[in-house]
């Protein structure tokens, strides 16, 4: 069974623009950008596919590889010469544009906020942990130990999410601020993400308060009375 890029391949050869390439196969059309650098480009040599004209200045003009010390013609062949095949995955696969990277970034951001809602999670008062930092052998023989209390861990915890919130705030505003200096231009899809992300954190902020609560009453009736 062919692979994606090997059907796309066939399609590219018929005629297709990447763009309805990338439609076709529902992928992005970095993705696309990839499929021609990491696939098509060798199989076009394979099947002695004749070389596309080459944009610029004419061969042995000092200006055909670009001014002194640029680097942008060298690009492609120094990431396959250096980085592993899967960063260069990554990179060709990256946004080309500002707005779409600071979304990917905000995606990541919130992403690192709901993994922490797991990692940092306190169960209750009875909730320490206790690690052993250090050991001595020798002359010298003994252990020290950590202890973090519930309220240690629950305040730690609390802080570190508010400064990520805050971070992802400010980076949502800025998404904002470029969504209107570039209005005529942005698409509705980059419009209505600033939308979906606040109803997301919106729904978990909501689902935190809510077991939040819980948990303080259930602490609070776990108290010795007086």
């Amino acid at each position: 069974m062919k692979e994606n890029w090997e059907l796309a391949y066939e399609d590219y050869k018929k005629g297709l623009k990447r763009k309805e390439i990338a439609e076709k196969y529902n992928v992005s059309i970095n993705t696309v950008k990839s499929w021609k650098t990491r696939h098509w480009n060798k199989m076009d040599k394979k099947e002695g596919a004749p070389p596309k004209k080459k944009k610029g200045a004419p061969l042995g003009n000092k200006n055909a590889t670009g001014p002194p010390g640029n680097k942008h013609a060298e690009k492609h062949g120094f990431f396959s010469k250096w980085l592993p095949e899967e960063t260069q995955q990554i990179i060709g696969e990256m946004p080309t544009n500002e707005i779409d990277t600071l979304w990917m970034n905000i995606q990541l951001q919130f992403a690192a906020i709901i993994r922490a809602q797991k990692l940092m999670y306190v169960h209750d008062q009875q909730d320490k942990t206790i690690e052993k930092i250090e050991e001595k052998d020798g002359n010298v023989v003994g252990e020290r130990w950590e202890v973090q209390q519930a309220w240690d861990k629950q305040a730690t915890f609390l802080s570190a999410q508010s400064r990520a919130m805050k971070t992802l705030e400010s980076m949502i505003k800025q998404y904002n601020d470029m969504l209107h200096k570039n209005w005529d231009m942005v698409t509705e899809e980059q419009k209505e993400r600033v939308n979906l992300i606040r109803a997301q954190i919106n729904a978990v902020s909501a689902k935190t308060n809510e077991t939040d609560t819980e948990e303080g009453v259930m602490i609070v009736n776990d108290l010795p009375r007086s």
